[in-house]
């Protein structure tokens, strides 16, 4: 078995699924030694519709971004996303021997274990159990205990849970591909993990990924997650709704939406107009770009609301969140942040992902922040393990990419980006230079 820390994350989402190999260096640093994009058609607001059409393209994603490498898969981190994932901050008396003494690391496994005792629904799993702050006899606030001397102890975490059934329908599918689930991974926290900067975690801010299928929500104040949630609207629905409005089909308003499309129709002319070829008409149908916005500004408009209503929770009157970052592939949408600005009120930019050295050209993107951020976040927060056995693929040949002696390449290879590439929309591939 390699002695490298290698972990692979894959992000399952409603257009593709994207698997990325990422490599720990001995300065600490994360880079990507493979990575694979392929499209998928079987999944519908972050969950399973279709169990062998997911488990087909994390075949073939999988086995790329293996090729990609030049390694074995054994294991991986899965995102998770989905309405069914809810979440809630609670407080729990961490349970110690009487008397005034020093916390030890005994008593932080014990917090973390004091906090996930709870009782669920029965079709309800622990997910995620994140320690925000401890008290030490009433003194709130502290961060890290260890080494303070307390008689009491007590702990406040974000604890996230999710739909046993649906969290089995996308083991099974990962599963199903011939490669373990190490752990799953809630696709909010991996896509804050990638983007935000530490000012932004420390002074408060919303990290909102907008994805195929769904919108993903994380706020984070003091340094720590605060609030998540999942809201059943992203890309799909954009198309979705040209597709209704102009009678033609999903992949024609796809395009549509990617090459003309814009949530700020106030700017875009009248003169300039697309012809399209709807399925109840026999005769083509002019429209003007102006007519398009429109549409797609509705349904901004819509969702923005959704996701005030999700920010409207108790315990976030009192958050100072004054910015909100938005990513993921949705969120590229022309005129998308201008309306963010106008209805949100507060200051708003959109992210590429961080911390990952050696992305190919045209995959450091908003849309590639989820998986980027599952890697990270495994990185960071899971125990230490390797997911590739020993070589068993040839890599192709990389005219930027390096071997080290373990024989992993440091960039993704030639072929990889290739691949990238030409599953890329149009506007992508503009900005990739292709």
């Amino acid at each position: 078995m390699m002695q490298d820390d290698f972990r692979v994350a894959i992000d399952i989402g409603t257009t593709k699924v994207c698997t990325i190999i990422a490599r720990k260096r001995a300065d600490h640093r994360v880079e990507v030694a493979g990575i694979s994009i392929v499209p998928c058609s079987g999944m519908s607001k972050g969950m399973v519709s279709d169990s062998a059409a997911v488990t087909s393209a994390i075949k073939e994603s999988v086995a790329a971004a293996a090729a990609d490498a030049g390694v074995e898969i054994d294991r991986v981190y899965a995102g998770l996303t989905g309405s069914h994932v809810e979440s809630k901050n609670r407080w729990a008396n961490v349970p110690r021997s009487d008397g005034m003494r020093a916390v030890t690391d005994l008593d932080i496994s014990a917090a973390k274990k004091a906090a996930g005792s709870m009782d669920l629904a029965d079709d309800r799993r622990l997910l995620h159990v994140i320690p925000r702050s401890y008290a030490l006899d009433g003194l709130h606030g502290v961060r890290n205990p260890l080494g303070m001397h307390t008689g009491e102890l007590h702990v406040e975490s974000h604890v996230i849970t999710g739909s046993i059934s649906k969290i089995t329908e996308l083991h099974n599918a990962v599963s199903d591909a011939g490669v373990q689930v190490s752990s799953m991974v809630v696709e909010p926290l991996a896509s804050a993990d990638a983007v935000l900067t530490a000012d932004e975690r420390e002074e408060g801010a919303v990290l909102i990924d907008v994805g195929g299928g769904t919108s993903d929500i994380a706020v984070y104040h003091d340094g720590a997650v605060v609030h998540t949630a999942v809201i059943p609207v992203g890309g799909f629905q954009f198309s979705n709704d040209l597709s209704i409005a102009f009678a033609i089909d999903f992949d024609s308003a796809e395009q549509l939406k990617i090459e003309h499309g814009t949530a700020a129709p106030e700017l875009a002319g009248m003169k300039e107009e697309i012809t399209l070829h709807p399925t109840t008409m026999e005769q083509p149908l002019t429209i003007s770009k102006r007519e398009i916005g429109q549409v797609l500004k509705e349904r901004t408009s819509e969702l923005f609301r959704m996701i005030q209503l999700k920010l409207e929770e108790p315990h976030l009157a009192d958050i100072p969140t004054d910015r909100i970052v938005f990513t993921g592939g949705g969120a590229k949408l022309d005129g998308f942040l201008n309306i963010a600005k106008y209805i949100f009120q507060r200051k708003v930019r959109l992210a590429t992902p961080r911390g990952l050295d050696g992305m190919p050209e045209g995959t450091n993107d908003p849309s590639y922040s989820a998986a980027a951020g599952i890697a990270l976040w495994g990185m960071r927060n899971l125990p230490a393990e390797n997911h590739v056995g020993e070589r068993k693929y040839t890599a192709a040949p990389s005219s930027s990419g390096t071997s080290d002696d373990s024989g992993a390449t440091t960039k993704a290879s030639a072929g990889a980006l290739s691949m990238i590439r030409g599953w890329l929309p149009k506007r992508e591939k503009e900005t990739a230079g292709t």
